[in-house]
C-alpha cells in the first residue's frame, strides 16, 4: 500500500489503479481513509500531468477520460 501512489504516476498503470480503487473501497470506513486519498490525489494529478506532456496519442483518451473521472471523484 505504502508503495502503490508510486506506480500510479506512471503511464500505463491502469491495473495499479484497479487495486487503488479497492484499496480506497476497503479503507471507505477507515480512520486512515483520508490520509490514503490524499496519496492517491496526488499520484492523480501527477499522471495526469505526465500523460499531457507526453505526445497526445489518441488511443490513450480512453486512460486520460478514466483519469479525470478519477480525478472528479477524489476532489
Amino acid at each position: 500500500m505504502e508503495q502503490l501512489p508510486t506506480a500510479l504516476e506512471r503511464a500505463g498503470s491502469e491495473e495499479s489503479w484497479a487495486v487503488a480503487d479497492t484499496v480506497s473501497r476497503a479503507l471507505e470506513n477507515s480512520e486512515d481513509v483520508h490520509s490514503w486519498r490524499r496519496r492517491v490525489l496526488s499520484a492523480c494529478m501527477k499522471g495526469l500531468v505526465a500523460m499531457y506532456s507526453s505526445s497526445r496519442d489518441e488511443s490513450r483518451q480512453e486512460v486520460e477520460r478514466s483519469m479525470l473521472l478519477r480525478l472528479e471523484e477524489l476532489l
